[in-house]
């Protein structure tokens, strides 16, 4: 009897387990790319902010990229507020550091100030040849790194 439940329980884990691999495929897309950003140089114009946004990016996608472009977006649906120069080879596993001078709307910037994240996303071609445009994941790190 023993053995017939050792067989049944060794069922049920197999079955579990299988059915937990296209779930678990899923949620490494979850965040492919995460990391920190900081604000300086920050100068005030009418209803735009001029600052630099420095960018400090892991790429966790299982991928090493060729031309990754990381693009900034309003928190509204909008047209890109900056893309920032490519990068030429983005390993997997590692970290690029990015600066650049941006224009944001005023609303956008006391957004921030207030705790919301900028809206980053990581644009590339894998080897196919298909275009992915992936959310970077980011928290606030204070002065510039």
């Amino acid at each position: 009897m023993q053995l017939s439940s050792a067989v049944k329980t060794s069922s049920l884990v197999l079955i579990a387990a299988l059915l937990l691999l296209p779930v678990a495929g899923l949620a490494k897309d979850g965040r492919d790319f995460a990391g920190f950003y900081s604000v300086s140089n920050v100068v005030e114009q009418g209803d735009q902010m001029v600052l630099t946004l420095q960018l400090h990016l892991f790429n966790y996608s299982d991928a090493d990229l060729k031309q990754a472009v990381v693009t900034l977006r309003a928190s509204q649906p909008a047209p890109a507020l900056a893309q920032f120069q490519p990068v030429k080879l983005w390993r997997n596993r590692t970290e690029v550091k990015l600066a650049q001078q941006v224009v944001v709307p005023r609303h956008e910037f006391e957004l921030w100030q207030k705790g919301t994240r900028p809206a980053l996303f990581v644009v590339y071609h894998d080897s196919n040849g298909q275009r992915w445009e992936r959310f970077a994941q980011v928290s606030s790190r204070p002065g510039p790194r």
